[in-house]
């Protein structure tokens, strides 16, 4: 539990600070990687066999990207929104299907804003008691920096969370 803990910790404020810096590599394409993704994603789906929804995203600079989900219950509690502090279960994985976090026995407690982009988006989806599936290119989750060394630069990611509780700001 303190290593999950410690590693939400990492993730948190790599996130923050890498999300304040520019990309300094000229030659990294965005609009290619966010189509790379996508093609990723799709064929993940295709593969497994998984029916998903898919939100167009709009970046900053004009790119689009995709977001892909499946609600697996809505849940019958609290609505979510971006100051809330949200109480999940939740597993992550590569698109290889291994794990690199996860906290299913033990619960997760953070404010929705500070977690990626991904969740930030698809949390808002279900309620207190719901459960989702996140399909997210890598742009929102770690984007071109990664989280080393857990997550490689430019990988998208797959989440599945349960949302146990929800505590609203005031």
């Amino acid at each position: 539990m303190h290593n999950l803990k410690a590693v939400m910790l990492v993730a948190l404020v790599a996130l923050m600070t890498t999300s304040c810096l520019k990309n300094s590599d000229n030659n990294f394409n965005q609009a290619l990687q966010n189509r790379l993704d996508d093609q990723a994603l799709q064929q993940y789906l295709a593969f497994h066999g998984i029916l998903a929804y898919r939100d167009t995203i709009m970046l900053l600079g004009g790119d689009t990207t995709y977001l892909y989900y499946v609600i697996d219950s809505v849940g019958d509690g609290d609505s979510v929104h971006l100051q809330d502090t949200i109480t999940v279960h939740f597993w992550g994985k590569f698109l290889n299907d291994s794990t690199f976090a996860k906290a299913d026995t033990t619960s997760l407690t953070t404010i929705l804003q500070n977690t990626i982009p991904a969740w930030q988006i698809a949390v808002q989806k279900i309620t207190a008691g719901g459960g989702i599936r996140i399909y997210a290119p890598s742009v929102l989750c770690y984007g071109y920096y990664g989280l080393p060394p857990i997550i490689p630069s430019n990988t998208p990611l797959i989440y599945k969370i349960q949302l146990l509780d929800v505590r609203h700001a005031h």
